[in-house]
């Protein structure tokens, strides 16, 4: 979530696509947050008119015509740098807000309901740092399937991270999520905190809501009691953009889950982190995540493929993952059952327990995947699947 920021003064707004009914409730939500024009400029003019004006901010309509709203996004980009671009619409559906994000939109605005976020975005493009910079990475921890260990993984970078950066860990399993219990962590405030308060949502009510890990760690976990609530898309897309503004690095364990919240955090990750194990079923299910992210609009070279307890005697050999998913294998984290055991009961961390165990030293390697100029997962050549495993 790439996010560029910066000190302009007066906001400026263009908004383009909307109807006058819309045009009314952008004016009466605004206020004298921003100078905004008498009338909606038409798509088809909207990047003569942003290149003209160079706005602060670009409002654009996604119910008149959504394909050229989504087409237009990247271009208007390239017109002003550090263009604070909000989707507006009057209803709520996933695959709009992930195509959104995907375009480079900052936010997804439901009008009149979402008013305050609108709002806040003018607000917030008038009195960023004075620095343009990059907004902190998202990095995705993704699981071919329940118990391929991704939250072991994700706590373990995190706190690998912590003393060179400042890094928040975002436990995004609504039902089981278990994060805050690897770090043997007992929050009194959960995302559910968050979620429930978006309207006052900045860096310090962000900061207010996290836990903090001995290693450093800022984690904003679960709740306690299971849920089963629905989670809107563009209330998570709030939740990552406010946390890559505060922080270096997001870390999002997703886990094994397909929901709406795991969409929408794959879908605006800067990379995602695909966690399998050497195993036919495992890998089979990676296959099937690697077309849910080629349809979520997830380029392979942001995909790191993970292969998680790695041991002499496998399943499957590297040659065997790597063509049956055409893409290369980032990271190997060998096999340790007892240690991550005795890990997870303590509430520990690896290299707590035994810093030389081969896992351990595998996990402090891995960091590279999030913080540097790891090599990136390469697309293999179209081959015919082992054994027609996958249908080939």
């Amino acid at each position: 979530m790439r996010l560029r920021r910066a000190n302009r003064g007066a906001a400026t707004v263009v908004v383009v696509g909307v109807e006058p009914a819309g045009m009314g409730l952008i004016r009466e939500c605004l206020g004298s947050e921003a100078v905004l024009p008498t009338h909606a400029t038409a798509y088809e003019d909207a990047a003569a008119v942003v290149r003209k004006n160079r706005p602060t901010v670009v409002v654009m309509g996604f119910d008149a015509n959504f394909d050229v709203a989504v087409r237009l996004g990247p271009t208007l980009a390239q017109e002003v740098a550090g263009l604070h671009m909000v989707a507006i619409s009057q209803r709520t559906d996933p695959e709009r807000i992930r195509a959104a994000m995907r375009a480079g939109y900052r936010e997804y605005v439901v009008l009149p309901e979402d008013g305050d976020l609108l709002r806040k975005a003018v607000h917030e493009s008038t009195f960023a740092d004075d620095d343009e910079a990059a907004s902190g990475q998202v990095t995705a921890f993704v699981g071919s399937k329940g118990g391929c260990g991704v939250t072991l993984l994700a706590c373990n970078i995190a706190a690998e991270l912590a003393p060179l950066s400042r890094v928040l860990l975002v436990d995004l399993d609504f039902s089981m999520g278990d994060a805050a219990a690897f770090f043997d962590l007992q929050p009194k405030t959960s995302i559910l905190d968050v979620l429930q308060n978006l309207d006052r949502l900045d860096e310090r009510m962000l900061a207010g809501n996290v836990t903090i890990h001995a290693s450093k760690v800022h984690l904003l976990p679960q709740p306690t009691e299971l849920r089963d609530d629905f989670v809107r898309g563009e209330d998570v897309m709030a939740v990552l953009t406010a946390a890559s503004e505060a922080y270096q690095h997001v870390l999002v364990d997703c886990g094994g889950r397909i929901d709406e919240a795991t969409l929408l955090a794959t879908s605006a990750a800067d990379r995602v982190l695909l966690v399998t194990t050497p195993n036919v079923v495992d890998v089979k299910n990676a296959w099937r995540r690697l077309q849910l992210l080629e349809r979520l609009g997830v380029e392979r070279s942001a995909i790191r493929l993970i292969v998680n307890k790695w041991a002499k005697r496998n399943e499957l050999t590297q040659a065997d993952i790597e063509q049956n998913l055409g893409l290369s294998v980032a990271a190997f984290i060998r096999a340790d059952n007892e240690l991550c055991a005795r890990a997870v009961n303590l509430g520990r961390l690896l290299h707590d327990v035994d810093k030389r165990s081969p896992t351990a030293v595998d996990l402090g390697a891995a960091v590279e995947l999030v913080s540097g100029d790891a090599p990136r997962a390469a697309a293999g050549a179209a081959r015919k699947p082992l054994w027609g495993l996958f249908g080939g």
